[in-house]
């Protein structure tokens, strides 16, 4: 049983190793987190620990890829209007907040929201051609630059200050600012 892989005793090490590391996260930067802190707070040994991971950072990337697979699976940009589709990352950011928060606060690690609205760049790229008729390849990717930091900075503010507003009014802000800045 033990040599078999993902069986429920690895993946409940796994999940226990994930939920001490991000209780860690919380009171203190990842270049502070060692391998034994992590280790001690899940009552295993490093040993157990590098089974899994090579050290913090290997950890929190594999946080990073899970939580972004489960927010792809839930989405199709291809058969969602722009505004649902907002609506509904912004509903599941909001469920995971302590992770969403965790990872945005995570300088290195922004870039999670970044890759997610990499995926509205089709339909950004046509609304921004569509209302500025004489667009360059290169002015629609500035265009698309400043709508995402703003979208990160926008939904970075929300988890962290405004979090009883519900994602579909922040969905709807988001949409809202971006024809605004179309339309002017």
């Amino acid at each position: 049983m033990s040599g078999i892989p993902n069986n429920r005793r690895t993946q409940y090490t796994k999940k226990i190793i994930r939920e001490e590391f991000l209780e860690l996260l919380q009171q203190k930067d990842i270049t502070k987190i060692t391998v034994t802190d992590i280790a001690d707070a899940a009552d295993i040994n490093r040993g157990t620990f590098y089974k899994y991971y090579k050290n913090p950072y290997d950890l929190l990337q594999h946080i990073e890829k899970e939580f972004i697979n489960e927010i792809l699976e839930n989405i199709q940009m291809d058969k969602l209007p722009l505004d649902v589709w907002l609506e509904t990352v912004l509903t599941i950011l909001k469920k995971n907040k302590h992770i969403s928060q965790l990872i945005l606060a995570n300088t290195s690690s922004k870039h999670l929201l970044t890759d997610l609205l990499e995926i509205v760049k089709p339909e950004a790229f046509q609304r921004f051609q569509h209302y500025f008729n004489q667009t360059t390849e290169e002015e629609l990717e500035l265009y698309f630059a400043y709508f995402v930091s703003g979208s990160v900075g926008l939904i970075e503010r929300w988890l962290k200050d405004f979090s009883t507003m519900s994602a579909q009014k922040v969905s709807r802000l988001l949409v809202d600012v971006f024809e605004t800045n179309i339309y002017e």
